[in-house]
């Protein structure tokens, strides 16, 4: 079983600093108007018999206190939102330029991650798991995902160049405007896989599954790669018209797709040849 990540989400803790400052401050700017009015308070408690003028002159100087209190009560309660609000402002930046290059995250688990335009160039994936999770726009050049969970990830837009996908999942996988040239794609599983306007120039399809796929809007997608050895295989594929050949059957592995799901999804042969049956009643238009 993979091991948990934690955080499977980058995330920046708030700096203590900010955080005693936007609590302290308020407390002491609290504490001065409070003590400002301690001696105007100590001075009626004192005097109870003063004269009219003086009585007057003493309140009018504790009004004064108050409102010079009430104004720094005012002025921390301001400070303090805006430490914190800076605070959590730093926070969120630090986050939002977090990234994993480089890192070894082998047998993490980001299953239903956010993980947004995230930096994992040139990172160790092996065996990961991003099923489900939102990877659009992540920056995955270089990186070794081999053997990865990807089942339903969306990777649109994501920049996969050179990188390892070597028997990675990517059963109903969105990898609209991927860029996948020079990617190793070898035995990978494009089940149901999303590949409109896909950049797949050079990048090594052999073994992989091409099952109920339409790759009419892929780019760069040429009959060679699909004639690599060993050569991918084909079963209900909308192909682009550039890579169409005379001897390109798009359906030329149905024969030998049954096995492959049976073997690879641990389910029964004959629900396989269901499966297979069932896809292949569907017309591309």
């Amino acid at each position: 079983m993979p091991k948990r990540f934690k955080p499977w989400q980058p995330k920046e803790e708030i700096n203590k600093g900010w955080t005693m400052g936007a609590i302290a401050l308020p407390v002491v700017l609290w504490m001065t108007g409070w003590l400002w009015l301690l001696p105007g308070q100590r001075q009626q408690a004192n005097y109870p018999h003063l004269s009219q003028n003086e009585s007057v002159t003493l309140v009018d100087s504790h009004r004064d206190r108050e409102i010079l209190a009430s104004d720094l009560q005012a002025i921390a309660a301001i400070v303090g939102g805006i430490f914190l609000f800076l605070s959590f402002r730093r926070a969120t930046k630090k986050t939002e330029t977090a990234d994993f290059c480089g890192a070894d995250l082998n047998d993490v688990n980001f299953c239903g991650a956010d993980l947004k335009g995230i930096d994992f160039c040139g990172a160790s994936l092996i065996d990961a798991n991003f099923s489900g999770a939102n990877l659009s726009g992540a920056n995955f050049n270089g990186a070794n995902l081999s053997r990865a969970n990807l089942n339903g990830a969306n990777l649109s837009g994501a920049s996969l160049q050179y990188a390892n996908l070597s028997r990675v999942n990517l059963r109903y996988a969105n990898l609209s405007g991927a860029d996948l040239r020079y990617a190793n794609l070898s035995d990978a599983d494009l089940n149901c896989t999303l590949l409109s306007d896909a950049n797949l120039s050079e990048a090594n399809l052999s073994g992989a599954l091409l099952f109920f796929i339409n790759s009419r809007d892929v780019l760069n997608l040429e009959p060679i790669q699909l004639k690599a050895e060993p050569s991918p295989f084909l079963c209900n594929v909308a192909l682009p018209t550039y890579a169409q050949h005379p001897k390109m059957n798009p359906n030329r592995d149905c024969n030998r797709i049954p096995r492959l799901l049976s073997d690879r999804y641990d389910i029964s042969l004959e629900e396989a040849q269901g499966i297979v049956e069932e896809a292949r009643q569907h017309h591309w238009d």
